[in-house]
């Protein structure tokens, strides 16, 4: 498995999706950035951090998140190195746990990203009320909220593996994102999977007032479904010439 993870590295080193995906990660703290001077938005790390965050985990990593998947699963049909990558003696389960984990490295590099440029862009503007500690709690909480949303995210490797083009996840990142900004803040944020892991991590999950067994269900429940289908699908499915 450590084998694929390598092989993974070296062909994002022939793509530009990596560096597509930092520039998205950037994106946050630069758009605060300019926030600051254009609309007096935050005057305080603290605010910096929340906003970033916020936006990242409910908007942003959405969108990132479903290219990541459709680029990693949907590849090797496309580029028709899948035949080629299961004569090696692994297991397709092993194959798409391999997969899963180079997601989950890509979303460590990426958390580390916007925090440090965050940092950065904060510096930059001048504010004030910079400790290590804001920066550690800050990215713990949008390490969390990654991590939770990178379960909710396993239907979307279904999709990747059923239709084998980028088209329909960027539609569907999209697509969540739109959903994403009308739900965040509404009574029945808690119901929505791909809300849930800012809520949880933030700590806004407490003034809706349910029980966190319930959004913590759902996320874990979007996880399972979609990790199921995908490994049946994938497992019966013949290879493609």
């Amino acid at each position: 498995m450590l084998t694929f993870i390598q092989m993974e590295f070296l062909k994002l080193k022939r793509s530009k999706i990596f560096l597509l995906s930092v520039l998205m990660a950037v994106l946050p703290a630069l758009l605060m950035y300019i926030a600051t001077f254009a609309f007096d938005e935050v005057q305080a790390f603290d605010a910096l951090f929340t906003n970033v965050n916020m936006y990242m985990s409910v908007l942003f990593a959405v969108l990132i998140f479903a290219i990541i998947m459709a680029y990693l699963f949907g590849r090797e049909y496309n580029e028709h190195t899948l035949k080629m990558m299961l004569t090696i003696p692994i297991s397709r389960g092993k194959f798409l746990m391999s997969k899963y984990l180079m997601f989950l490295i890509w979303i460590l590099i990426l958390t580390v990203i916007t925090s440090l440029s965050t940092m950065i862009f904060g510096f930059a503007a001048g504010l004030s009320g910079f400790t290590v500690n804001l920066l550690i709690n800050s990215f713990a909480q949008l390490l969390f909220a990654n991590l939770l949303l990178f379960l909710t995210f396993s239907p979307f490797v279904f999709i990747s593996l059923f239709v084998t083009n980028m088209v329909p996840a960027m539609v569907g990142g999209a697509s969540l994102t739109l959903v994403n900004m009308l739900v965040y803040g509404q009574t029945w944020a808690p119901y929505v999977p791909w809300v849930c892991p800012y809520l949880i991590a933030s700590g806004e999950i407490a003034e809706y007032g349910i029980n966190m067994l319930l959004p913590y269900g759902l996320v874990f429940a979007t996880f399972i479904v979609g990790i199921v289908i995908s490994y049946l699908y994938f497992t019966k499915k013949d290879v493609p010439l």
